[in-house]
């Protein structure tokens, strides 16, 4: 057994403790740092399912990074720790939130080092990891950040590619279910604001999508070129616009 210290970070954030549950949770694939911090880098999308936390890839590939262990929502969430690992190797990852006045006191703390061939040198990268992805939740999470403009946001504007039907009958396309499974995965993502055809072009649609982090162009065009496998196919050509969106409507309270 090692007896090397657990790592316990705590953080603040301007949210209740149910919202910073859900953040934390269910909006999980919004904020992770999954081009720093990942198996896959830039293709995975993080989420907890079926009682696990996985990384997928676009063609839906799963890499599961633990188990959940513990999970009372707006309280605490635990889950074993293996990201391109083995079970066999996992430490160990417990969140609780805390009221704290108006704010939610979210302590993070990762133990069992003893899992790793060298525990003080693991502990010491996730001593450096730990920050990165705490503060990106706390922006996230932070209420009074959600028109601050710490997003991006783009317009993909869609019109048939060389490879669709010449007549513009997309949608009747089965090719077409690809640029659906894409909307789904941007949806689940948290990054889909809308989607549909326009009406008065045949064949031609719009997606608004919103990305957490201010300088995330290059993201959301890998994304709209590359994950969107009916764009790489050429069945679609997409067109990205960056957007500033200097007005929205207040979101409804959680």
């Amino acid at each position: 057994m090692s007896t090397v210290p657990p790592i316990r970070r705590e953080i603040l954030v301007e949210a209740d403790p149910a919202t910073a549950f859900e953040v934390f949770t269910a909006r999980i694939g919004r904020w992770w740092p999954v081009a720093e911090l990942s198996v896959y880098g830039t293709g995975g999308i993080v989420e907890f399912a079926d009682g696990q936390l996985i990384e997928r890839l676009a063609d839906g590939h799963p890499a599961v990074w633990g188990t959940v262990t513990r999970w009372e929502p707006a309280a605490a969430v635990a889950f074993t720790w293996h990201p391109g690992g083995t079970p066999e190797r996992a430490s160990h990852v417990e969140v609780t939130f805390t009221p704290a006045d108006s704010q939610t006191l979210v302590t993070l703390t990762h133990a069992g080092w003893h899992a790793f061939d060298d525990p003080a040198a693991a502990r010491a990268e996730y001593e450096q990891g730990w920050p990165m992805v705490l503060d990106r939740y706390r922006d996230h999470a932070d209420q009074r950040g959600e028109h601050d403009g710490g997003h991006t946001w783009v317009a993909l504007l869609h019109r048939p590619g060389p490879a669709a039907p010449p007549d513009g009958t997309v949608f009747d396309d089965p090719r077409f279910a690809e640029h659906a499974a894409f909307l789904t995965r941007m949806r689940d993502a948290g990054y889909l604001v809308a989607a549909g055809p326009l009406t008065d072009a045949l064949g031609e649609g719009m997606t608004i999508l919103r990305l957490p982090g201010a300088d995330q162009l290059e993201q959301a065009t890998r994304l709209a070129t590359q994950d969107d496998t009916s764009v790489a196919g050429g069945f679609f050509t997409v067109t990205v616009r960056p957007w500033q969106v200097m007005m929205q409507a207040r979101p409804s309270s959680p």
